[in-house]
Parts: C-alpha cells; sequence; structure tokens
C-alpha cells in the first residue's frame, strides 16, 4: 500500500507523528540529564567557578537536607535540555518538513546550525560576564553591611545562574524568529520599527519576570536583547530584498511577453 504524503495524511496521523517526535525529544532530554546527574558535581564545580572569583567572597552554603539533591537534579535537567538542543530541533524539522517548498528546506540545515550556535553563544555570554559581573556587584554591595556574613544557599545559587543561562540562551534566538516570521510574510522592517517602543517594554518586562529581581541584572540581560532586536530589523530587510515583491513579479512576466512578440515579429 502506497504510503501518502504528509500533506494528505489524517488529522489523527499527524497527531501521532507529533506525539512521537515528542517522545523521542523527551527520551533524549532524559538520557542526557541522567549523565548529568551523574556527573552533576563536576558540573557544580564548573558553575561554582564564577562565585569562587568574587571579592569580597560569596560562600557557597546548604541548610536543608535535600538541598545538594535537588541542585544536582537542577543542574542534571538543565544540562538534558541545553544538550538535546539538536535533538529537539530535528524532530522539529522532520515534522514540518514535509510540509515546506523546495527552497525553504534549503536554507533549513543552516538555520538549524545557526539556531544552535545562538543559543551556545548567549549561554556563554550570560556564564562568563552577566554572572560574573552580578556577583562581583552584589558581594561589594552586600559587603557594605557591618556584621554580615555572606553565604549563599547552593540551590538559589544555581537557580540564580541556570535561569540567567537559559533565558539569555532563548533571548539570543531573537533574529532566528524574526527571520522566521519575516520568511512568511508575518513581519517586515516597517511593522518592526513602528513597534520597537512596544518591543521594548515587552523586553524589560521579560526581563524582570526571568532574571532575578534586581534592577541591574534586569537591564544587563535587557540590553542585549534590544540590541538583537535592532540586528533583527536588519535580519529582516535581508528577507525583505531578497523576497520578490509583486511588482517584480509583473514586470519580469511582461518583459518576457515582450521578448517573445519581438522574437515572433522577427522571426
Amino acid at each position: 500500500m502506497k504510503a501518502l504524503p504528509k500533506s494528505e495524511m489524517p488529522l489523527l496521523d499527524h497527531l501521532e507523528e507529533l506525539r512521537w517526535r515528542i517522545v523521542k525529544a523527551f527520551s533524549s532530554v532524559l538520557v542526557f540529564a541522567i549523565v548529568g546527574f551523574i556527573f552533576s558535581n563536576q558540573l557544580i564545580q564548573i558553575l561554582s567557578l564564577p562565585i569562587e572569583s568574587t571579592e569580597p567572597r560569596l560562600e557557597l552554603l546548604n541548610t536543608t537536607i535535600l538541598g545538594v539533591f535537588l541542585a544536582k537534579m537542577r543542574v542534571a535537567i538543565v544540562l538534558g535540555v541545553i544538550f538535546s538542543l539538536p535533538v529537539i530541533i530535528h524532530q522539529i524539522w522532520k515534522f514540518i518538513a514535509p510540509g515546506l517548498l523546495d527552497d525553504e528546506r534549503a536554507f533549513a540545515p543552516m538555520l538549524i546550525i545557526v539556531t544552535i550556535l545562538s543559543f551556545v553563544m548567549g549561554s556563554l555570554f550570560s556564564y562568563f560576564i552577566m554572572i560574573p559581573w552580578s556577583l562581583k556587584f552584589f558581594a561589594v554591595l552586600n559587603h557594605g553591611l557591618p556584621g554580615l556574613v555572606n553565604y549563599v544557599t547552593i540551590t538559589d545559587y544555581l537557580n540564580y545562574i541556570t535561569i540567567l543561562i537559559m533565558f539569555t540562551g532563548m533571548a539570543f534566538e531573537l533574529p532566528v524568529v524574526i527571520f522566521l516570521l519575516a520568511k512568511i510574510g508575518l513581519v517586515n522592517p516597517g511593522i518592526l520599527k513602528k513597534v520597537r517602543r512596544f518591543a521594548y517594554l515587552v523586553i524589560l518586562v521579560l526581563s524582570a519576570v526571568f532574571t532575578p529581581a534586581d534592577p541591574f541584572t534586569m537591564l544587563g540581560v535587557a540590553m542585549p536583547m534590544i540590541l538583537l532586536y535592532e540586528v533583527s530589523i536588519w535580519v529582516s530587510k535581508l528577507v525583505k530584498q531578497k523576497k520578490p515583491t509583486d511588482d517584480d513579479e509583473l514586470k519580469s512576466e511582461g518583459i518576457i511577453k515582450e521578448d517573445a512578440l519581438l522574437e515572433d515579429f522577427l522571426g
């Protein structure tokens, strides 16, 4: 029996395929999370490097019985998600690829690579710049209170840096998202410029929600996102330049018809 093209598949078959794509992506996260839990001690040591370089020194502290276990679980899950990104993106691509045009499929591999690199760049930016800067700032700020011992619980510390790493990594995906929206015609440079002020407000609100509640870290995350928004406007301009307009298509069709008539006349 000949298999139907995906565009002709019944809804239940689409849902079944989507279910298996989700299962495969979740299985990848689970496998990498198990690996992350096995090496959680080494991972926590790596993630603790920024706080060890603070001056005055901030000391990590465990105050609950489950504190270390929960810290290991959090690190394992974050590692599972990050290392499963190629698998997750591949599963998304395999699900939507049959419904795309040939030219849309052509740029998809490069888009997948750029998506992964953007997340990695955002995570590295957070780990090497945002987190050390914010920790040093608060170490100095907390040191101003006499008689105060600066201890940080390991759960609070890992919550702080994992949220920053994940959120900043996703924030760096903004140009990729704008590229896709511009490619399908939902946004253009004019729209992005008109809603610029509203977009800045949304960025500030998201930075306040997904980062620790202090204005310095919020602004430190918001400023790169604002810069990425400006980059996204430039990306949408490139998409618009490459995409032929209706007038261009009509003009090209007219030229072809005129050339054909000229050839017939010359015989």
